[in-house]
């Protein structure tokens, strides 16, 4: 967890910073300004897929089961998607919505869906790696 923790909390910073940049006001603003609006709230579901997965990839490292790093990363991504939307009422020029909180949500749940996929796959996989090598070993076990 000592390398997740950083990531994670640097991510977040910059999801706030961009959040509660004022459009044309300082970097943050010069950026938001050169993304066309339509984007801008289609970018809440890649964002925050990605912030979700950070979540769930820090507490997988922690050995956390699978189902609880999603459900926990999913749970965290909302807490938080609606905190930064609070604060980006706040701020001048900018305004929140719930429909942005919803997006956020979105996206935490793709990448839940992602990692329970990937999970599943995996374990298919471990299986039947394990099912094969049974097979060819199989009458060559010491008497």
């Amino acid at each position: 967890m000592v390398f997740a923790a950083p990531v994670i909390l640097s991510y977040m910073l910059l999801l706030v910073g961009l959040a509660v940049a004022a459009p044309g006001i300082g970097w943050g603003g010069s950026l938001i300004e050169l993304v066309p609006g339509t984007w801008r709230d289609g970018a809440h579901v890649p964002a925050y897929g990605l912030f979700a997965g950070l979540v769930m990839w820090g507490l997988l490292r922690r050995g956390w089961p699978v189902i609880h790093a999603t459900c926990i990363g999913v749970l965290a991504t909302g807490v938080f998607g609606l905190w930064t939307e609070v604060a980006q009422g706040m701020a001048p020029g900018r305004e929140s919505s719930l429909d942005d909180v919803c997006k956020d949500l979105l996206g935490a749940m793709i990448a839940a869906a992602l990692m329970l996929w990937q999970d599943r796959v995996s374990k298919r996989c471990t299986v039947e790696r394990e099912t094969t090598r049974r097979h060819v070993m199989k009458g060559t076990e010491p008497r």
